[in-house]
């Protein structure tokens, strides 16, 4: 059972994913409906605690929190393999680029979240 008062799980919980899915969808295309939300979580991520593909994925398996943030799902035996590889990761996310990011901000936005990097500590976050 996911810890409710973890910072990621109150960060997801703020992100207004309904909105982002049909912005990010349009973007991206049907045959990235499973996946959207992993790269849309990545991208987040990635950004609000400055980590690269490759330490976000190596993470996965660590941290149900960051798995959930990443894919909606709480259940412990969710995914713990990355569901794409880098090079999937990195070429959606660059697909975003533009809408999509301005979408994941007012995703944000909406939610009224200020500053990320303050209310957010990378290492209590994530672990």
């Amino acid at each position: 059972m996911l810890d409710t008062n973890h910072q990621l799980y109150k960060l997801a919980e703020s992100v207004d994913w309904g909105f982002l899915e049909t912005r990010i969808i349009s973007i991206l295309g049907h045959d990235h409906v499973p996946h959207w939300r992993v790269v849309t979580g990545s991208i987040y991520l990635k950004s609000f605690y400055d980590l690269t593909s490759t330490e976000l994925m190596a993470m996965w398996s660590e941290c149900q929190h960051l798995r959930y943030f990443c894919s909606g799902e709480s259940a412990s035996n969710a995914l713990t393999d990355f569901p794409l590889s880098q090079a999937e990761l990195d070429k959606l996310s660059c697909e975003l680029i533009g809408e999509g990011y301005d979408a994941m901000i007012k995703a944000l936005q909406a939610q009224a979240i200020v500053d990320v990097d303050t209310q957010y500590n990378v290492p209590a976050a994530v672990h």
